[in-house]
């Protein structure tokens, strides 16, 4: 079936059909997500494979429900991979994960621009080698193997490729989570204007980061990122306010001694008491600046949780202020994102993240900034399509 005879065959099916094979498509994904992330802690779990198989298996059935026979291919490719995998021709591993995840992500993204009667998706134009190289991988051996999996996971995410090149939009990937500080005309397209306490609030980030190995960068990443929701949801913080409070909102953790900051093994009861009052120390730091009492409030507040199961007040959602809703996001992004090294780019950490941070809506997160963070990670895997 050619491009325009599926977009004839859309048109031809009734917006009920439509809704029910997003709903379906929905509830296959989210229980995949939850398989893979499961399967992280047990690669050797047959049961999970095969309710990845399953989710498949029911993606199949409904593209084949609304006649999209020609992304198929693709579903079927997976199920012989995952096939190999109970065969034990094939070992489990993360790279699996990640690129399952795309796939997935990928069928349904071909969908909403076939349904938006989109002329030209590239991602269904190299369907045919997509799913030539998903079948190699069960037959590569363990030599070649990693170099197999790496071209399919180009040909379903060529981030790589792109970022190689050079890219000038602040909003793309590589420089929504540079390290190297914003620039005064970065920073001033989300609404962010210098000042003196602006600047000696960023001038504490070095510092205070040199604490801890893995703190290096973050505050820079993070303020891209807490700035980026801010204005895909119409900036509803002031976004001088939630600069601030990204730059200090953990200048109370550094101030905790190196056995607690450095600390591997679980916290004693003590340990974790002193830890968790690093927001009120951060916001002890900056409530007597009545410039910035809005960022105090979102540096107090930001692992508060919206359930009422955060601290250290336990405040629930109607008292958590957006501020610290997005801080409180962007500080577990930057975390999951970057807890362990990668041997590919972000794109795929940040995917896996989206899926953890998206089964805490509603307990941890809010759930209207949860989607905000979404809309953002959709909108930059597709400006890679």
């Amino acid at each position: 079936m050619s491009k325009n005879n599926s977009i004839d065959q859309l048109d031809a099916i009734s917006a009920s059909t439509l809704a029910s094979f997003f709903v379906n498509f929905t509830s296959s994904q989210r229980q995949m997500e939850q398989s893979l992330l499961m399967l992280e802690m047990s690669p050797h779990d047959n049961e999970l494979i095969l309710e990845l198989q399953q989710g498949v298996e029911l993606i199949q059935q409904s593209l084949q429900d609304v006649g999209l026979e020609n992304i198929e291919p693709l579903t079927v490719s997976l199920n012989g991979l995952l096939q190999q995998v109970i065969l034990k021709n094939l070992t489990f591993e993360t790279l699996l994960s990640d690129l399952i995840l795309l796939a997935v992500n990928d069928i349904k993204i071909v969908m909403e621009k076939i349904i938006d009667g989109e002329d030209r998706c590239v991602l269904l134009t190299r369907m045919p080698r997509i799913c030539e190289s998903i079948d190699a991988i069960g037959t590569a051996d363990e030599l070649n193997r990693d170099t197999v999996i790496r071209d399919a996971l180009l040909l379903l995410d060529p981030s790589i490729e792109i970022i190689e090149t050079s890219i000038s939009r602040s909003d793309s990937l590589i420089n929504l989570f540079s390290k190297e500080m914003p620039n005064e005309e970065e920073l001033a397209a989300y609404g962010v204007e210098e000042s003196d306490d602006f600047i000696f609030f960023r001038a504490l980030v070095e510092p205070l980061e040199t604490r801890a190995n893995y703190w290096r960068g973050r505050a820079h990443r993070m303020l891209r990122l807490a700035l980026k929701m801010n204005d895909q949801a119409g900036r509803p913080v002031n976004p001088n306010q939630l600069a601030a409070a990204v730059y200090m909102h953990d200048a109370g953790m550094a101030l905790l001694p190196l056995d607690i900051i450095n600390c591997e093994d679980k916290l004693s009861d003590e340990q974790l008491e002193k830890m968790q009052q690093h927001p009120v120390i951060g916001y002890e730091l900056m409530r007597y600046m009545k410039t910035w009492r809005e960022a105090s409030f979102i540096v107090l507040q930001h692992h508060e949780q919206v359930d009422g199961g955060g601290y250290p007040y336990g405040l629930s959602d109607k008292d958590i202020c957006d501020g610290a809703k997005i801080l409180a996001i962007v500080d577990a992004v930057d975390a999951r994102t970057h807890e362990r090294a990668y041997a590919t780019l972000l794109k795929r950490p940040l995917l896996r993240a989206a899926i953890e941070l998206g089964q805490s809506e509603g307990i941890q997160f809010s759930e209207k900034w949860i989607a905000v963070f979404k809309d953002v990670f959709q909108e930059l895997r597709k400006l890679n399509i």
